[in-house]
């Protein structure tokens, strides 16, 4: 069995803990984090700008229905948010009629 003399391994702990050397493993490390955000983030953001074009070309289409006009521009905005989510449009209950 080989024994550490620790008196040995600090002079050489020493000697390789200098300035330089942590600078370039900061640097080394960091470039690593960073490509590895990047990875991360690369799916959202194609994910992202996907659903800005569904939700624009969606209240494109509704704003030229006569019908959807009143709703305004938060409420056809609100309206292709939840089409380009995958809900289906659904007949509207009426309150007053439920009310017996």
């Amino acid at each position: 069995m080989n024994s550490i003399n620790l008196k040995e391994f600090s002079l050489v702990l020493q000697k390789s803990l200098t300035l330089q050397n942590i600078v370039i493993f900061s640097a080394f490390t960091s470039s690593i984090c960073l490509f590895l955000i990047v990875l991360r983030i690369g799916p959202i953001s194609s994910y992202s700008k996907s659903m800005n074009k569904c939700i624009s070309t969606t209240a494109g289409f509704l704003s030229s229905i006569p019908g959807f006009q009143a709703a305004g521009i938060d409420g056809l905005e609100a309206m292709s948010v939840s089409l380009c989510n995958g809900s289906t449009p659904q007949k509207a209950e009426n309150s007053s009629n439920s009310s017996n």
